[in-house]
């Protein structure tokens, strides 16, 4: 953090919807992990397709266009449970089946077989 300020020009890739307001941010990491975060960032100016962000420090900054949570849906939430739950099924009948069929072992159902014990681990 410096003691001064420096003003940041950023384009926008898009113009914002009715009712967004663009926020300057920049990417900070948080241990292993990062987070876009607009502490020390603040949007001073700037038309429909740039910005100008006034900032304390230097880092990778953005502007966020929609700052809405993202919500999932109950209906994805069932395909993605029902579907994992049918793959899985499927691949442990996969590997039985290869298992059982030893007589017909090549080197083509080895892989297989390997492959399927991949994919359900």
């Amino acid at each position: 953090t410096f003691n001064v300020t420096f003003n940041l020009t950023l384009q926008h890739r898009t113009v914002p919807r009715a009712g967004e307001e663009p926020r300057c941010v920049y990417w900070q990491l948080v241990g292993t992990e990062g987070r876009w975060t607009s502490s020390g960032c603040t949007r001073v100016g700037g038309g429909a397709l740039w910005s100008v962000c006034t900032c304390t420090h230097f880092s990778t900054f953005a502007i966020l266009m929609a700052i809405h949570p993202i919500t999932e849906s109950f209906a994805l939430s069932v395909v993605t449970y029902v579907g994992l739950s049918v793959s899985l099924v499927c691949l442990f009948l996969t590997i039985i089946t290869f298992l059982l069929s030893r007589s017909l072992w090549s080197i083509s159902i080895i892989l297989h077989l390997q492959l399927s014990i991949c994919l359900f681990a």
